[in-house]
């Protein structure tokens, strides 16, 4: 399954990765285009939660970790199905990352794909899973969060690696797992809620206690046995 990129997306696209170009926008989209700051997004909160509340309230984000991987999972089935070229190997004048260095396509450029992997775009759709769930679950973070699948969403189209519309459909595509698992994650929050955990400590001194029983200072005293008295 193909399908023929609208005027409207090829004129986007051109004018994001062509026109609107800047030095600073150079070095800090292909930063921003790492997924590895959603994993380290992630290990803040495990870390924040642990220390603050215990690990049962952990039980959101496992939700949130299984709709990522839906998420990478769908839209690898979807880029399967579709095979639509990524614009770096595509387009004519595409500015792209070739080694760590920014090179473009010269105007004659032929495509040099048949198929390829770009719709949808698995960053879209995960940026924005993890953005809107973690939003339903921490309202302090609304709605800046927002920020992350928008940015990275940029990311992807200036680097030359998708189509806005590659973008958007992941968008959609991840606010509708958001959605879809939202309920799981508010029965697990709300179960985490009723049985709380203790927050971890650096000395646990309780563990102490359960593997080895109480500990004393105090120097051990024998029982006094106490004795009938003889009438």
């Amino acid at each position: 399954m193909s399908f023929t990129t609208p005027v409207w997306d090829m004129a986007a696209f051109v004018w994001i990765n062509q026109t609107a170009r800047h030095e600073v926008l150079d070095a800090v989209m292909p930063v921003i285009s790492q997924q590895v700051w959603l994993w380290l997004l992630l290990a803040a909160m495990v870390t924040m939660i642990l220390v603050r509340a215990g690990a049962r309230r952990l039980l959101p984000l496992l939700c949130i970790l299984l709709a990522v991987g839906v998420a990478d999972l769908s839209t690898s089935m979807l880029k399967d199905a579709f095979g639509r070229v990524r614009p770096l190997n595509a387009v004519a004048e595409t500015h792209h990352l070739d080694e760590g260095r920014w090179n473009q396509h010269p105007a004659t450029f032929l495509q040099t794909k048949e198929r390829g992997s770009s719709f949808p775009s698995a960053h879209a759709a995960n940026s924005m899973v993890v953005a809107v769930l973690l939003m339903a679950y921490r309202r302090e973070l609304r709605p800046w969060m927002l920020l992350l699948p928008l940015l990275v969403g940029y990311s992807r189209v200036y680097l030359g690696k998708h189509y806005p519309s590659d973008v958007l459909a992941g968008w959609l595509l991840g606010l509708a797992l958001a959605m879809a698992f939202l309920p799981l994650g508010i029965r697990l929050r709300a179960w985490a809620l009723r049985n709380p955990a203790r927050p971890l400590r650096l000395f646990p001194a309780r563990a102490v206690h359960t593997v080895s029983g109480p500990i004393t200072l105090s120097p051990l005293r024998p029982q006094s046995s106490s004795k009938p008295q003889s009438a």
